[in-house]
């Protein structure tokens, strides 16, 4: 998916005038693959071996992880090292989605019963 997202960030980007245009596109195209590649591959190996999850909340979880990592750049001066912003692009949304995916739907009890 990173080498997707790459890959067609590039393309879309490559038309801009400045010439950054593919690198840019392909930088944010990683950014927006690397979360949903790493929540499909939860989900495959949750599905193969039977294993309690929420999709839904890993989705949402790596989802708040990436805006998370945006908001909190210029206040927390996490763009001022590429190495930091960089690494925290991809390894925040995995974390929150893996927390969020492991989370699984609590059984509901059993409601009263009848005594007849």
């Amino acid at each position: 998916m990173l080498l997707l997202g790459s890959w067609v960030g590039a393309k879309l980007g490559s038309g801009a005038s400045s010439g950054w245009g593919d690198i840019i596109g392909a930088l944010f195209g990683s950014v927006l693959a690397c979360p949903i590649g790493f929540v499909a591959g939860m989900w495959l190996v949750a599905w193969r071996l039977h294993l309690p999850h929420s999709l839904w909340r890993g989705i949402f979880g790596a989802v708040l992880g990436l805006v998370l990592v945006l908001l909190l750049a210029e206040p927390l001066h996490l763009n001022r090292d590429s190495r930091v912003m960089g690494t925290l692009l991809y390894l925040v949304p995995s974390v929150a989605a893996l927390f969020g995916f492991n989370q699984a739907r609590a059984a509901t009890p059993p409601g009263p019963q009848k005594i007849v």
